[in-house]
């Protein structure tokens, strides 16, 4: 070959990506020749480097491990030639990898060998890449609760891929299923299933989106599996289609649904025999039940869903005083923090099928969500009605005085002293002492039924010149105790003279010829005494010194009246 050939065959080669390369059997791997486009690749002008393997660290060939020369003599002699791949260092210290096709040659005595290189970075790249993704693919799909596959969109739903993931849950191997079911996974589908699955199949193929169905799939043991098919369809670039799908194994949560299910069913059946009223509130879903006894007793007009404290308020279920106490019940179960909470008894007012509240105790219990966040309740009614209103009437009498219906002295006393346990500095109360002035000779005169007629009448003026949060009490025969809450000087005066003026108007028998009076005593707290016994001492001093003044009067207590008070005589 001349060397206008030569020349023209290099240029060849190097327009198709190659190069000339020829270099001695020696140590250093010594550059006997290489053409144009090897140094261009490398970034080096012909002569600055002598060697593949140069003395130093600065070497071009780093290949790792290192090539084993030896072996590649060997592979020529026995095949002709040789490949092997070259990694290449260039001049500003990045590497090409390239594919070195070589001959051995001998001239001179002298052996080299010589090649064609080509640039195959991209091409390692590339493998590396896919590789790369491919390990992935499999770490992926070797994670995932059950299994991958892609097939075919046909009617044997025809397999391409089976992943290791599908292998381990079904026992078969991926050579197993070509082997005993040609690779028809429909074959795997319990049969009960096959249909339901090739009308999804169908469906799945009109859509570019990511479907989901349950089914059973049966394993190489014969045991039956619940799988998630989570599936998409795509076609290939000759319009085949093919469904891609994540097959999650849910026989454990399949199982738990159907006992949960059961469960629920065996709850609804003792519900609906249970005596007691019961209603079921779920907080997330807003989902109510009501047992049929609740609907008989309460009317079937409530909502199956809804917020239950707002129907409870627009229903008219619940009695308008009560909502304040139902509130704070409420917050109370929304923000428990325990898995499962007994709240015990409520007690509320609920309006029945025809009008009438009565009372009920509402027993709660609130289950939890895992978070610890509530979930649901379930409320048990029972009727206390009628108990509830003996015990209030059986407390009324034992707080209130029988004749009068004001609070007798052993309530007054208490509600007086709690009052004042809950004063604020600052603030200033009264303690009226009334006395019906001659009520023995009324007595004597008239009898004890007139007598009785004086003090009904009398408690009734004086409950109705007084506020409801005012304590108005009967604490003797003819002695009554009033207890005003956070008073002037100017109020006290004026409730005392409406007092003296009630008495004046009293007539409960044309056989009283005398008008009727009263003589009125006042303390105030905190000056005159910090408790009842020590006020009511002090207004009953002021008291008597009223009667001892000619009765049909009031006094205020001062330091020394009592010496005035004890001078009365009755």
């Amino acid at each position: 070959m001349g060397e206008i050939d030569r020349i023209d065959s290099e240029r060849l080669l190097g327009e198709l990506g190659y190069s000339v390369l020829c270099v001695r059997s020696d140590e250093e791997l010594t550059i006997a020749y290489a053409g144009e486009p090897f140094y261009e690749a490398l970034g080096f002008r012909d002569g600055e480097i002598t060697a593949l393997l140069q003395r130093g660290e600065d070497t071009v060939l780093r290949n790792e491990p290192p090539i084993d020369w030896k072996r590649v003599r060997d592979e020529i002699r026995k095949n002709g030639y040789a490949e092997l791949e070259l990694r290449l260092i260039k001049k500003n210290g990045h590497h090409i990898w390239a594919a070195f096709r070589t001959r051995l040659f001998s001239e001179n005595g002298k052996e080299y060998f010589c090649g064609i290189l080509n640039d195959i970075t991209l091409t390692r790249r590339s493998r590396r890449i896919q590789r790369e993704q491919a390990e992935e693919l499999e770490a992926l799909t070797a994670n995932v609760p059950g299994g991958v596959l892609c097939c075919r969109a046909d009617e044997n739903m025809t397999l391409n891929l089976v992943s290791s993931g599908f292998c381990r849950i079904t026992g078969y191997t991926a050579g197993e299923i070509a082997e005993r079911f040609g690779n028809r996974f429909i074959e795997i589908v319990y049969p009960e299933d096959r249909g339901r699955l090739m009308l999804h199949l169908k469906n799945c193929t009109c859509r570019n989106d990511i479907t989901e169905i349950t089914f059973r799939i049966v394993g190489k043991d014969g045991n039956v599996m619940w799988v998630l098919d989570k599936a998409r369809c795509t076609a290939d670039c000759s319009g085949n289609l093919w469904v891609y799908s994540v097959l999650i194994d849910i026989t454990g949560m399949k199982k738990a649904q159907d006992e949960l299910a059961a469960s629920e069913e065996r709850y609804r059946l003792i519900l609906e025999h249970v005596a007691d009223p019961v209603l079921d509130c779920n907080f997330k879903t807003q989902q109510l039940y009501y047992s049929p006894t609740f609907l008989q007793k309460f009317g079937d007009f409530y909502p199956d869903h809804g917020d239950i404290l707002e129907i409870a308020e627009k229903s008219g279920i619940l009695y308008d005083g009560d909502r304040d106490v139902l509130r704070k019940k409420v917050r109370e179960l929304s923000q428990a923090k325990f898995h499962e909470k007994d709240f015990g008894n409520m007690e509320f007012r609920l309006r029945d099928r025809n009008g009438k509240y009565l009372w009920c105790s509402i027993h709660a219990f609130l289950f939890n969500d895992g978070m610890g966040e509530p979930e649901r309740m379930i409320a048990v009614v029972s009727d206390i009605d009628r108990q509830k209103r003996e015990n209030i009437d059986l407390r009324r009498k034992a707080e209130h005085d029988l004749l009068t219906g004001l609070y007798n002295r052993v309530t007054t006393t208490a509600m007086v002293d709690g009052a004042i346990a809950r004063s604020g500095p600052g603030q200033r109360h009264a303690l009226f002492v009334i006395d019906i002035d001659n009520f023995k000779l009324v007595n004597d005169s008239l009898g004890h039924l007139c007598g009785d007629q004086l003090i009904v009448e009398t408690a009734g003026q004086i409950r109705r010149q007084f506020r409801e949060d005012d304590v108005v009490g009967r604490v003797g025969g003819d002695e009554f105790v009033i207890f005003l809450k956070n008073v002037t000087s100017g109020l006290v005066l004026n409730k005392a003279g409406i007092l003296q003026r009630m008495f004046a108007d009293l007539q409960i028998n044309e056989k009283v010829s005398n008008p009727i009076s009263g003589s009125i005593g006042v303390s105030f707290y905190p000056i005159d005494g910090r408790n009842y016994e020590e006020l009511f001492r002090k207004a009953d001093a002021a008291m008597y010194a009223a009667k001892n003044s000619g009765k049909n009067a009031f006094r205020i207590y001062v330091h020394g009246i009592e010496a005035i008070a004890h001078g009365d005589v009755r």
